[in-house]
């Protein structure tokens, strides 16, 4: 039942965001799928997905080369 759910979920967003369109023509149960538009969209995502692996990349690089803050030495 679960994976049913689930499938009935995962067209439904394909539906929604434009991938997949159900039409009857005719009377002819017909599903179409931009497939064009599926790869610009999943290039879009990885081209996003690798600027913000860079960013998070140059921010790690920043705080490693950053020097420690200089520690007191403990007074008893």
């Amino acid at each position: 039942m679960r994976v049913v759910i689930v499938v009935a979920v995962l067209v439904l967003i394909m539906v929604l965001v434009g991938w997949l369109r159900l039409s009857s023509p005719e009377g002819n149960p017909t599903i179409q799928v931009d497939t064009e538009r599926v790869k610009e969209d999943t290039s879009t995502l990885v081209e996003k997905s690798k600027q913000v692996v860079d960013q998070a990349a140059e921010k790690v690089d920043a705080s490693i080369e950053r020097e420690p803050a200089e520690l007191e030495p403990v007074q008893e």
